[in-house]
């Protein structure tokens, strides 16, 4: 969710002159910055058109104060804010004017925000319900913030920290019966299997397509390993 940077018609009237660009995007940065310091990018936007409400230049003055406050926020990216308070000025004054936040903000979303995201570049496309934004893969549904554990060696809930329930089992070699340890009962196991020639299962430890002796090497290696 983007920040709501919206909610007074102020603001609104002071970004309705910057000259949007229907084709900038906010770049991997902004992205970034969006998600991890939302509040903060809110708080800096409203504080520079609040600056510039009654200057006689508002575009020169709001481009200098957003500058000066979101010194790495794309220029582009800031368009596409621009673009939305044309957005909400046109289909919200009255709302955010007189009504409450909540208000304000419902008609901004259900109004501009579409046009935000395709400004932006924000998507879903793994379709998980989590966009770019805070959405570590974007191309994997399995990670997402709040994902579950899914013991595959990924970050399912993109906290940057590989968790118990998202670290994947060690291998155990060798261990055909999955006791976690390498003992007689999986070498009775593989002598069950010996000779195979054809779709032989785990037992054929290098893949030849053939259980063997150079199979029955492989697990002797193994042999007293505990999992």
């Amino acid at each position: 969710m983007m920040p709501t940077c919206l909610r007074s018609a102020l603001l609104a009237c002071v970004l309705t002159l910057l000259a949007p660009s229907a084709n900038a995007q906010c770049n991997e940065y902004d992205l970034m910055l969006l998600c991890d310091s939302a509040d903060m990018v809110d708080n800096a936007v409203s504080a520079a058109a609040l600056q510039c409400a009654f200057n006689s230049d508002p575009v020169a003055c709001f481009t200098a104060a957003a500058v000066l406050a979101l010194p790495t926020m794309s220029s582009g990216c800031i368009s596409c804010f621009a673009n939305e308070a044309t957005c909400a000025l046109s289909n919200c004054a009255t709302i955010c004017a007189f009504g409450s936040a909540a208000a304000c903000d419902d008609c901004v979303s259900s109004n501009c925000q579409a046009s935000f995201e395709s400004c932006a570049g924000i998507v879903d496309a793994d379709e998980d319900t989590h966009n770019n934004i805070c959405d570590c893969d974007d191309d994997n549904p399995l990670q997402y913030p709040g994902a579950p554990g899914t013991n595959e060696g990924l970050d399912n809930n993109c906290n940057g920290l590989m968790e118990a329930s998202e670290i994947a089992p060690a291998a155990c070699p060798g261990d055909l019966n999955g006791d976690n340890i390498v003992g007689v009962s999986d070498l009775v196991t593989f002598l069950g299997a010996f000779g195979c020639m054809m779709d032989c299962g785990p037992e054929d430890f290098n893949d030849d397509g053939l259980v063997s002796v150079a199979d029955l090497v492989y697990l002797l290696g193994y042999i007293g390993l505990f999992c």
